[in-house]
């Protein structure tokens, strides 16, 4: 029971440091406990991983910005990004950057523990193990960060910041993987300090087969003027518009054609368009890249887990309804030893509700995980409003009507 309480113990006091110095001024001996046993304890520990402790940014914004950010702060890590958006759309630079730099420090790759894999078979994906930031979402959080110090002034940290977005999309981590909208913002965002470093990111977009071709008739055109003056710099106003649609799932454990679940938004994107000076580009493939966290090629342990885990929520159901029957039938048994008809009828009615229960028990267990940034742009919107134009992707009527939150000054 001693050397239980110790395991616990040093388990529970794995926090900021790494385990591995919690067990420097001790030995088998000194524990202990047997050689097996050391090793077993060494194995445990292993699993904790180091975190970045949480700082306060050195100045407040403003008091609501204060509210916000000990609101996100104390939240979940995926509900931390969204409270990240609102930040900065209340214009809390200061706790945007520090709140960033602790999730992105956090969560920019996946920790893998050998006991919490193996246990979330019984459990839904996500209910043990701790949230993996996306690809793009690494990059766009980098990208915010970097935004927040150009909106304070700090040119040459938001610089840094820019190139660590540019190294996030390149990154082969757990979530890996190019995408449209985050090399498009690059190229937008570069092209306002040098067209040079901008123009690779312009090339790929031309090239990019799955993005719309007004996409890549704007990002040839942007070529052609950085290939004629290499220092004609645009001051590109990039917005956010409206927000990204909520996303769905539906079992696909027969066929899986691309996974065991096909997950798609609950509604449309705007349409993609430019023109002379403006363009629309739709974030539909930050959708699309949650749609392939189940393929066998992409990630594997999770298409494995999640084939697993089926006997357990087939099990889980089969308890369930086993359970209301008992309920409904032992309610009407105990129900004829008093002869009340009203107690029979509340019993079959309780075990019946069971029997739904169980239902969603077998769908909240079997279903992917689902966790994301949710307050992200449905599109963004990039514009040089210092040229004119006869035909802009927005007009003066859907600007007004349409969510518009500056992403540059």
């Amino acid at each position: 029971m001693k050397k239980l309480c110790l395991v616990f113990l040093l388990l529970g006091s794995c926090t900021s440091k790494p385990p591995i110095t919690k067990l420097r001024k001790f030995t088998s001996v000194q524990l202990g406990l047997s050689m097996k046993e050391f090793l077993l304890l060494l194995l445990l520990l292993s699993g904790c991983a180091t975190k970045t402790q949480m700082v306060k940014p050195t100045k407040f914004t403003s008091e609501p910005c204060e509210q916000s950010f000990f609101k996100g702060a104390f939240a979940k890590p995926h509900l931390q990004l969204n409270e990240i958006s609102s930040m900065f759309s209340m214009g809390c630079f200061n706790e945007v950057i520090t709140l960033g730099s602790y999730v992105r420090a956090n969560h920019r790759d996946k920790f893998y523990q050998i006991t919490t894999e193996v246990a979330e078979i019984a459990f839904p994906e996500g209910y043990l193990t701790d949230y993996t930031l996306e690809s793009y979402e690494r990059s766009y959080l980098s990208l915010l960060i970097s935004l927040s110090y150009l909106n304070l002034s700090n040119e040459d940290a938001s610089l840094v910041e820019l190139r660590q977005s540019m190294m996030d999309e390149q990154a082969h981590l757990y979530n890996h993987g190019n995408d449209p909208v985050i090399t498009t913002l690059h190229a937008a965002i570069w092209d306002r300090f040098d067209p040079q470093v901008a123009r690779p990111y312009w090339k790929r977009l031309s090239e990019d087969k799955s993005v719309h071709a007004s996409i890549s008739k704007f990002a040839k055109g942007r070529l052609y003027e950085i290939d004629k003056s290499s220092t004609s710099k645009r001051a590109w106003k990039i917005y956010g518009v409206g927000t990204m649609p909520p996303i769905f799932w539906q079992s696909d454990l027969i066929k899986r054609e691309k996974g065991p679940y096909k997950i798609r938004a609950a509604r449309g994107f705007p349409k993609a368009c430019s023109s002379t000076a403006s363009m629309l580009i739709p974030t539909s493939s930050w959708t699309d890249k949650l749609s392939r966290r189940y393929e066998m090629e992409y990630h594997p342990l999770l298409y494995t887990k999640s084939i697993l885990r089926i006997p357990f929520g087939i099990t889980y159901g089969v308890l369930g309804v086993g359970a209301g029957v008992a309920v409904g039938v032992s309610g009407c048994v105990l129900a004829s030893q008093f002869r009340s008809g009203d107690m029979c009828q509340a019993a079959i009615s309780g075990g019946g509700e069971i029997i739904k229960s169980s239902g969603n028990l077998v769908q909240y267990t079997l279903g992917p995980d689902l966790r994301h940034w949710e307050n992200v742009p449905s599109a963004f919107y990039i514009v040089d409003e210092a040229m004119p134009e006869s035909s802009p992707c927005l007009n003066h009527n859907e600007k007004e009507n349409m969510v518009l939150r500056a992403l540059s000054r």
